[in-house]
């Protein structure tokens, strides 16, 4: 019999871009044109493999991802279907995003968007819509009073139709956001709790400048997901933040790490899951990592070793 697991583990496909291709088998035709090792990180075949030969269970998709898999797999449901018979047992959540969603002006499209996004991952039978709740900070922050409520409203009309599909709404904050650390917790307290939950991206908002500790205390019973990743780079400057293209610097910032490689406390965040009885999925994010086969196997190792005794 399996074991019982309160928390299994999800990896977001992020860190391979958009897959092409569904299987690959010519191997010898392709690197004899190329002599190097592409043919291995293109095609879904053996991505999931990989992903399900480190022990992951779950994966977790882009919005921009869902156009490529129905052409290529026909439809969502055939997705599902290949992903389980390679040992993936749940596509635990999609990543969208609101950009715009200060402005109602923009509310129509953005449900538009959302509804394929919705009707995505509910055909593959997932659990949560993970969303970007605004666009970036340059240009568009600091957000007026009216602009974080029509954010707002357009997150809890997104979390009311989530809910009807059986499916969660969840808030994924970035550094670089229009909603930042001034104004994270007002926002999130705007939001309906019947319908908008959070994921909790541990790099992320460390690196905004909030103790992650101290949020999941305050909102544990709406912190549904996680985004786990590391950083060196805690509480960043509003300098930094605030940049154009902040998270993909010029200078080539590497800000995301394997968890254990940097700040994040994941052994006192473990221990609160734990005291606070969390069940559920928990998604694993690798943004810029140069090599993807290593930091998964790195994240799974720290998995195993540090965060499963701990509480599992």
């Amino acid at each position: 019999m399996a074991e019982q697991r309160n928390i299994n583990y999800s990896y977001q496909t992020n860190l391979w871009g958009n897959i092409n291709y569904k299987q690959l088998t010519n191997f010898n035709e392709w690197f004899m044109g190329d002599y190097d090792d592409s043919y291995y990180f293109q095609d879904y075949d053996k991505v999931l493999r990989y992903y399900a030969g480190a022990g992951f269970k779950g994966i977790e998709l882009m919005i921009f991802n869902v156009p490529t898999i129905i052409n290529i797999f026909g439809s969502m449901k055939n997705f599902k279907e290949f992903a389980n018979e390679r040992g993936i047992e749940k596509i635990s959540g999609m990543f969208s995003h609101h950009i715009g969603s200060e402005d109602k002006r923009n509310h129509k499209a953005i449900f538009q968007l959302e509804r394929q996004a919705i009707d995505a991952l509910a055909d593959c039978d997932g659990v949560n819509l993970i969303i970007q709740p605004c666009g970036q900070y340059y240009g568009t922050g600091p957000l007026s009073e009216e602009g974080l409520r029509n954010a707002a409203d357009c997150m809890n009309e997104v979390g009311r139709m989530c809910a009807d599909k059986g499916l969660a709404a969840s808030i994924h904050n970035e550094f670089w956001c229009a909603v930042n650390k001034y104004d994270h917790e007002k926002f999130f307290d705007m939001c309906d709790p019947r319908y908008v939950f959070y994921c909790l991206d541990t790099a992320q908002v460390s690196i905004m400048g909030v103790d992650i500790l101290e949020f999941y205390k305050k909102y544990h019973e709406r912190v549904q997901y996680f985004h786990v990743k590391d950083t060196t780079k805690k509480a960043a400057t509003d300098a930094e933040r605030f940049q154009a293209g902040a998270e993909s610097a010029d200078d080539g910032t590497r800000w995301f790490w394997e968890p254990g490689a940097g700040h994040v406390d994941f052994p006192e965040l473990w221990k609160l899951l734990k005291q606070y009885g969390h069940k559920g999925w928990v998604g694993i994010e690798s943004d810029g990592t140069p090599n993807p086969l290593a930091t998964i196997l790195l994240t799974k190792n720290y998995i195993d070793t540090v965060l499963d005794p701990i509480y599992h």
